[in-house]
């Protein structure tokens, strides 16, 4: 293709000015080379698309309780190098893609869970809390699509391993629009809000379900079968991890195919907690209505306003 476009420009110049001078070659030559290294420049200069990922806990494949996921419990170390292993599987499914730039947000916890110097070097880490945008802080237009690894099932899910909405011990249940929204429905719609599609999506039997239902033909990869809130069968972590690269590379590769998830405004959010204390102190708030006595609830047209006020109650009683 090169060669052609080379071709092509050399009689275009030989066309346009006849060679009958020393001085008027040399001319032809440098303007010649300063057009040919223009276009050489812009074929080598073309990047791959930019890929988000963001990665919870719960959803990793044979991470069954607390003992995997809270850092004061024995099993923790294992958990995180379940949780790396899988992000990185992800990682280089999106590389062998031709994937560019590849941004992870740890969405976890304190969100200080992947283990750094096990992270693939292709990848840049946003880690820990508080961060305007909770678990897709980072996400913009910029990016071409993005990569759940590691979902659960919200709150209220039967058969479903370690289910809770946002803040298990805080949060019954988050609606928008009167839709109840797991946390990867609205993260989903986050990244929608700047044009971003999911692509792929890891996690147990309703996370699969969930994510093809509401966000269409996207990749999916089973990386657990939820037995009960505590109980799953899980295959192998090699098998599991080798599931989600291939799935990522074909995400990747159809990534035009999929559309970004909206939820379209106005936005009337309603947020009922697991205590009365908490809506009785958050409808203080003059903007903030009481609609039930755990439920608090406002309007806006903009979900980025719903994940700020989101942030701000996590970062307000994680202090």
């Amino acid at each position: 293709m090169k060669k052609n476009r080379r071709k092509v420009l050399i009689r275009v110049v030989k066309s346009m000015v006849p060679l009958r001078s020393s001085s008027r070659r040399f001319f032809l030559l440098v303007v010649l080379c300063l057009a040919v290294g223009g276009i050489l420049l812009a074929g080598n200069s073309k990047k791959g698309p930019s890929i988000y990922i963001s990665v919870d806990m719960e959803g990793i494949g044979t991470i069954v309780s607390s003992a995997q996921t809270s850092s004061s419990q024995w099993e923790y170390s294992r958990g995180r190098k379940l949780m790396t292993a899988e992000v990185n599987a992800a990682i280089q499914g999106c590389l062998e893609a031709g994937a560019g730039k590849i941004v992870v947000a740890d969405s976890h916890g304190n969100a200080q869970n992947i283990i750094p110097e096990e992270l693939h070097e292709a990848a840049l880490l946003i880690r820990s809390f508080p961060r305007p945008l909770l678990q897709m802080e980072g996400i913009n237009e910029t990016f071409d699509g993005v990569i759940f690894i590691g979902y659960h099932p919200k709150e209220g899910t039967p058969q479903a391993n370690l289910s809770h909405t946002l803040w298990g011990s805080k949060i019954f249940e988050l609606k928008i629009n009167g839709i109840a929204l797991s946390e990867a429905m609205f993260n989903a719609a986050v990244a929608g809000h700047f044009g971003v599609p999911v692509i792929m999506v890891a996690g147990d039997q309703n996370v699969v379900a969930e994510s093809r239902k509401v966000f269409g033909n996207v990749e999916t990869v089973q990386t657990k079968t939820s037995l009960g809130w505590l109980s799953a069968m899980s295959p192998h972590p090699k098998l599991i991890c080798q599931k989600i690269k291939e799935a990522a590379k074909r995400a990747v590769e159809r990534i035009r195919e999929i559309k970004p998830y909206r939820i379209k405004a106005p936005l009337r959010m309603e947020l009922t907690f697991k205590h009365i204390y908490d809506a009785e102190a958050f409808a203080y708030l003059p903007w903030v209505e009481r609609v039930g006595g755990k439920t608090i609830a406002f309007e806006t047209n903009n979900i980025l306003d719903i994940n700020h006020f989101l942030t701000a109650l996590f970062s307000i009683n994680k202090r």
